[in-house]
């Protein structure tokens, strides 16, 4: 990893434009969030999107956020699959490559800034809508649905619009990098609210080889997690849970995954407090985990590590540990 940084600022230091700056830009966003470096790649994305014309908020709040989904409701109301299909293609190079940084961009506030989603992909639909479809497009809708879903209680509008994504995403050509790039905010989060949570995990393996197929082994191995978090919610046995997030966490580690590593530890966490197995001494404790959160300021981490505190409390009786960590 460091030697990859070392390669990528001589590139960036020796570009001569903007544009030559760009692809360098991108791998250095996702090398940092490999690192759990989350708001540092987000800063870099936001930095390269103020050069293509796109500013945001420094502060987020609610308000914001409500206004700006009440804003796009009037486009969004008519918007369908038919109508997206008859749009132009994008052509305009800034417009594609602000696409494409709003998209990476929108990968990092998952983890770092969930606020700040509807703002990115509602604009992703704007720029659409103006200046014509393009794939990254595509994420902008799922991604809109699933800030409308993490913000407003308008949940099935949300998964008719991430729906549509969806049908467009298996149309595309580029659909095994889409089905990557979506994983977490589509099947992991609002699709498997709506449909039935059986018939939703059995794709995952599918979605797994997707990731791969295209190289995103960050998104096969949140696939994974997902998975295995899912297979604990259902109820699936214990034994085959407890293997699939020790695959998740070998693969992770062999990666140098740190994120998925850390948030699969988090949940592995609650699993074995309910199977009684032995994690081993390679699986960090909540106090390292929730240490590793706040300094890495992973809101997910965090998350993950006070509910898996709740449910081995709760489920070990211990009440009034429950109703201290509340």
């Amino acid at each position: 990893i460091t030697k990859m940084s070392t390669c990528l600022d001589e590139i960036l230091s020796h570009a001569k434009t903007f544009d030559d700056s760009l692809n360098a830009s991108a791998m250095l966003a996702k090398l940092l969030a490999s690192s759990s470096k989350h708001h540092e790649a987000m800063a870099n994305c936001l930095a390269i999107l103020s050069n293509l014309g796109e500013d945001f908020p420094q502060q987020v709040d609610l308000t914001i956020i409500l206004n700006k989904l009440s804003a796009i409701q009037p486009l969004l109301r008519d918007l369908t699959v038919e109508r997206v299909k008859i749009l132009p293609p994008m052509t305009d190079t800034t417009k594609l490559n602000a696409m494409k940084f709003l998209n990476v961009l929108c990968t990092y506030c998952d983890m770092a800034a969930p606020m700040m989603i509807p703002l990115v992909s509602c604009r992703m639909v704007e720029l659409t809508l103006h200046h014509g479809f393009c794939d990254d497009s595509i994420v902008g809708l799922i991604l809109t649905g699933y800030g409308m879903f993490l913000f407003t209680h308008n949940v099935h509008e949300a998964y008719r619009i991430g729906k549509a994504g969806e049908y467009l995403r298996e149309e595309s050509p580029n659909k095994h990098r889409l089905k990557s790039r979506l994983i977490a905010e589509w099947e992991s989060s609002l699709k498997i609210l709506i449909e039935p949570a059986p018939a939703v995990l059995s794709t995952f393996p599918s979605l797994y080889e997707s990731a791969m197929l295209v190289g995103d082994v960050d998104s096969a191995l949140r696939c994974r997690y997902s998975y295995c978090t899912i297979s604990l919610y259902i109820g699936i046995e214990l034994t085959s849970v407890s293997k699939n997030f020790l695959l998740c966490i070998q693969q992770s580690a062999k990666y140098q995954k740190q994120a998925v590593l850390h948030l699969a530890m988090a949940v592995f966490r609650a699993s074995i407090s309910l199977s009684g197995e032995g994690g081993g001494d390679e699986i960090k404790s909540h106090e390292e985990l929730n240490q590793i959160g706040e300094q890495s300021k992973n809101s997910v981490l965090l998350f993950n590590v006070f509910m898996s505190q709740i449910w081995q409390n709760f489920w070990s009786r211990d009440y009034v540990a429950v109703v201290k960590l509340c």
